[in-house]
């Protein structure tokens, strides 16, 4: 049913009248890559040790996901106009809808814009943390399990969410304020968060702080810190984010009207402490030639009260792509990343407490695993 309704919104959409009378874009993106992974899990629904192999398989690409979208925007004069966007997310291995299989799973959202009032929007939207973090990372969040998983200890995107922002010279504000939908509380399900920059020239820092509630009212608090500094043909990236879950905390399953539904938050569950993350990303891309770009960076998460022994774990990633642009909208690339476990952070299969298990990409116990990839990205 999705894609019948899909593909009659984008035969509506893709006229000279309609997009003319709309003022309406049509855009998309593909990134694939065929990826070459070590130790990866044979059965990924074993429990206990389980036996692992070396994978080669069409996935995804390194820097974003595959989509399609629309956006719109209409001039209501004196500077106050109103928006909207559209985005449907795939897996450009196989055309399957991602994001939990909803129609419109990566964005879609109306608002008001005014020169001067800032704009807020009402939707389906990338929450405060991954808007400002991504600016302080050397790939703007990886779109490889191994490379990004940053993305599952702060969420990503939120159902339900208004969102502000505005911009003061140098200074740009953020507020989200995801509604919960629960009946009987306001709080339950929510999520609230609010992120503030400042940018001069080369140099921009900025902070963020996030808090969610699950059915039960416990909390996950994030807070983050990120800077970046433009020297020459490089540029330097850093963050920071800590992230704090409340003992048992969960959201709710993807597909469902339940608290936290369809984010890709990381739970604490069956736990019996506070467990938190501390996350350093560190990295620079340098610009070799007007086509060449090189990124290298490193992510390490170092966890505490892993389970209800008290014991710490720590995951840690390097990565280093090489980009190489064939035009404006085409490019190919190489990527090496090796990621390392210690700790609690090793598990064993189930272990749904560990980074690289929550993700689906288990290492059976092991300690580390090696990946190579080679893509191509072409955007619309």
């Amino acid at each position: 049913m999705n894609h019948k309704i899909l593909v009659g919104l984008i035969a509506s959409l893709a006229t000279t009248g309609a997009l003319a009378q709309s003022n309406v874009t049509v855009y998309g993106l593909f990134d694939t890559t065929v990826r070459y992974t070590t130790k990866q899990q044979v059965d990924p629904n074993c429990t206990g040790n389980c036996a692992v192999g070396n994978q080669t398989a069409m996935t995804e690409g390194a820097f974003q996901g595959p989509r399609l979208g629309f956006k719109g925007e209409e001039d209501l004069g004196g500077g106050t106009a109103a928006v909207f966007k559209l985005e449907s997310g795939f897996q450009s291995n196989n055309g399957a809808f991602d994001q939990q299989g909803q129609l419109f799973g990566r964005q879609e959202f109306v608002g008001l814009k005014d020169k001067s009032w800032g704009e807020i929007d009402a939707g389906r939207q990338y929450g405060a943390t991954f808007d400002l973090l991504g600016n302080y990372d050397p790939l703007g969040v990886g779109n490889f399990n191994e490379n990004g998983w940053e993305w599952y200890i702060y969420g990503g995107r939120f159902d339900n969410t208004l969102k502000y922002t505005n911009t003061w010279g140098p200074v740009t504000a953020e507020l989200q304020y995801s509604v919960g939908g629960q009946t009987g509380s306001t709080s339950i399900g929510a999520t609230k968060a609010g992120a503030l920059s400042y940018t001069n020239g080369p140099f921009s820092i900025g902070g963020v702080v996030q808090q969610s509630s699950d059915s039960l009212s416990r909390k996950a608090t994030i807070s983050g810190l990120g800077t970046s500094f433009i020297a020459g043909p490089a540029t330097l990236y850093l963050n920071y984010l800590d992230a704090k879950r409340d003992a048992g905390f969960q959201k709710g399953e993807s597909g469902t009207g339940q608290p936290l539904a369809n984010t890709s938050l990381m739970g604490n569950t069956n736990a019996m402490l506070r467990r938190t993350d501390g996350v350093w990303t560190a990295g620079v891309l340098f610009q070799a030639t007007p086509a060449l770009a090189c990124t290298v960076g490193y992510m390490t998460d170092s966890v505490k009260n892993e389970s209800d022994s008290g014991d710490g774990g720590k995951i840690s990633v390097f990565y280093a792509v090489a980009d190489y642009h064939l035009s404006k909208r085409t490019d190919v690339y190489v990527d090496v990343d090796r990621t390392t476990l210690r700790g609690g952070e090793i598990g064993i299969g189930g272990d749904t407490n560990t980074v690289m298990d929550f993700v689906g990409v288990p290492l059976g116990g092991n300690t580390s695993r090696t990946g190579l990839a080679a893509g191509i990205r072409f955007k619309f």
